[in-house]
Order: structure tokens, then sequence, then C-alpha cells
């Protein structure tokens, strides 16, 4: 599968008196939603469209659940999902660390080994120039593709 990416100059803030560099980015072709996954893995199940979306939508529902119970959510196939955070250093063990002190809450994702080596595996690139790209999924200006990724 085809990657694409364009060219982008910047700048480092930190060296102001080097000469920018070019700098390879992704171009998205769009956004896939939990509709259109639906519909392609009906295609591939007897499940029905709406089956499909009630187990998404409750293992988003049950997912926060598990993890702030302390558990980490393990997806053979995707990866793993966790809770971290760090907190303001004490002076002495002893000191009370409140979750006043609690600080860079996150939510990480590790992908699973075989997802990232397949991804790894299946990659290739190809560079776009700035005419071709036509949908940046950060642009809250860009349209969204309504019928899924437009497939080339």
């Amino acid at each position: 599968m085809t990657l694409k990416f364009r060219l982008i100059e910047r700048k480092n803030p930190q060296k102001k008196d080097e000469p920018a560099k070019w700098f390879a980015v992704p171009v998205y072709n769009g956004q896939v939603d939990i509709d259109f996954l639906a519909r392609e893995i009906a295609k591939r199940s007897s499940l029905t469209v709406g089956d499909i979306k009630n187990v998404i939508e409750n293992f988003f529902d049950i997912l926060p659940t598990f993890m702030l119970l302390g558990f980490t959510i393990k997806i053979d196939g995707l990866g793993t999902f966790r809770i971290s955070f760090s907190s303001e250093g004490a002076e002495t063990e002893d000191t009370k660390v409140t979750p006043d002190k609690m600080r860079s809450i996150r939510i990480l994702f590790r992908p699973d080994a075989d997802l990232r080596a397949r991804i790894l595996q299946e990659m290739e690139y190809e560079r776009v120039t700035e005419g071709e790209v036509t949908v940046d999924p950060d642009d809250e200006n860009d349209e969204e593709i309504e019928d899924g990724p437009v497939v080339q």
C-alpha cells in the first residue's frame, strides 16, 4: 500500500541562523468512521452493520471503565491501551504525594507487534505535489468524505 507524502520547509526554532530543511509529512486521503468500518466488516461476515456498530460502540463505552480501574487493555492483533501519568517530585518518601500533584495524564496506545510489522512490511511511499494534496484530516475546513476512503 502506498502512503503519500509531501515536503514542507521548516526552520529549527533553536537554531535560527541555520538554513531551513525540507521534511516529509504524510498526506491523508480522508477519514474513515465507524459507519464505514461496520459496512466493510459486514461484507466479510454474517453480522449486520448494526451488530458490528453495537459491538464497537460498547467496546468504546467499556474501555475507559477498565482503564480507570487500573487495567491495561490488550486487544490481540490491535494493541494495548493504558493510562499513564507523572507527578511532582517529593523531597522524601514520607512526603505526601497527593492527587493534586499528578500531571501529564495520558492515554497510551502501543500497537500489536504483528500489526506494526504488517504495516511496515506493506508500506510504500509516493511523493505528491501541493496541487495533488486535497484533504488534511486536521483541517476543520476540509469536507469529510461521505462514503469512506477513495482507493485508487
